[in-house]
């Protein structure tokens, strides 16, 4: 009996609960004018914020990380470790070329600030080999203790300026121009500067008449007029100015035929006396004909050993037969030869000696020059 009313209460128990649940009402639908719930936790309270780069596993034992290096975020601490051939005699503008390339920054143009007297000098011996050094301290070693190198951030530029203490060399003055402020100095006399003989020119004068009761009058001595000499030109050349040349005498007036007076017919003129002072002689040598300048030869860095062969050819007026079409080699380095076309070839193969691939060269001259380049056979 106790068992049967258990079971009862139960049974009427969850049939309450049924009717409960039916009778609730359905939940309204989203509501767009109420703001959303915060997602929770919030990671960002304070916005992002940088936090210890995270380390990225290559491999079971290798961990790398994800910072960038020194030299990546400062371009100047690059490492450089070059050697640059004796054989190109380069120049300093050559080694920074070599040393910038490939670097992200360019040289300034000779041009600017004079640079082009330290372009110009020749690379010492003991800098044929740079490195390992920052590119920072490359530059400054190739520059020298009188040039501050100055880098443009913007336009990755790198230039030279003189340091404090420092002076340009002063160029040479032409001879003539010397010479003429010599003349020009301010303790010489105008009229005749000590650096320039005078030139004395005579003056002759009108000859007295003579008068029958008076003998005859000598004619005064003649009066030397110094004129102002004409400086030389800058060839050291004399102009027609400064050559003096003996004045013509005067040719005194015959008398009339038929003058009264016979006595002034029969007496001879006075004597006219000229002096002249003659330049002394300067002997002006032939000019020494100028030595013609070398033909020069140039590889840039970016051209192909064949291309830079067939241009000089080209050049020269020579042709050239490349046997193998596949050997060919970049031009890594700037070349630099002076002198005629087959010396520079003599010079430029020799490179390749050590190559994979090396050279053999032939050449013949004469109506038809000819270059033979082949690959040379190993043993």
């Amino acid at each position: 009996m106790i068992r049967q009313l258990t079971t009862l209460s139960l049974a009427t128990l969850v049939a309450g609960c049924a009717i409960q649940k039916a009778e609730q009402p359905p939940k309204p639908a989203f509501d767009s004018s109420r703001n959303p719930e915060w997602l929770s936790p919030d990671i960002y309270p304070n916005g992002a914020s940088p936090e210890k780069e995270p380390v990225v596993r290559y491999g079971r034992y290798t961990l790398v990380s994800t910072q960038p290096d020194a030299s990546q975020r400062d371009l100047m601490a690059q490492i450089i470790d070059v050697t640059i051939p004796s054989s190109m005699n380069p120049s300093v503008r050559d080694a920074m070329l070599y040393v910038v390339d490939r670097s992200g920054y360019a040289l300034c143009p000779p041009s600017s600030q004079h640079v082009n007297i330290l372009y110009t000098r020749p690379l010492p011996a003991a800098q044929y080999k740079l490195g390992p050094m920052t590119l920072r301290n490359t530059l400054q070693v190739l520059a020298g203790p009188a040039w501050q190198v100055k880098v443009d951030e913007v336009n990755r530029q790198v230039c030279f300026v003189l340091r404090p203490g420092y002076q340009l060399p002063t160029p040479s003055t032409p001879a003539g121009q010397l010479y003429a402020d010599k003349a020009r100095a301010p303790g010489a006399s105008p009229a005749t500067p000590a650096s320039t003989p005078g030139v004395v020119v005579a003056a002759v004068p009108t000859p007295a008449p003579i008068s029958t009761t008076t003998p005859a009058v000598a004619a005064p001595a003649p009066v030397a007029l110094a004129l102002p000499p004409a400086a030389p030109a800058k060839d050291g050349s004399i102009s027609a100015a400064m050559v003096t040349t003996a004045a013509k005498p005067s040719t005194p007036a015959s008398p009339a035929p038929n003058a009264p007076n016979q006595l002034a017919a029969s007496k001879p003129a006075a004597a006219v006396t000229t002096t002249a002072v003659v330049a002394p002689a300067i002997e002006v040598k032939p000019a020494t004909p100028s030595r013609p300048l070398p033909q020069v030869w140039t590889a840039e860095v970016g051209s192909t050993l064949r291309d830079t062969v067939e241009e000089w050819a080209k050049k020269a007026r020579w042709r050239v037969i490349w046997a193998q079409e596949d050997l060919n080699y970049p031009i890594e380095a700037p070349l630099h030869f002076e002198g005629p076309f087959q010396e520079a070839i003599k010079q430029l193969f020799p490179l390749y000696d050590n190559a994979p691939r090396s050279f053999v060269v032939d050449g013949s001259e004469g109506s038809q020059s000819v270059l033979y380049v082949a690959e040379r056979k190993r043993k």
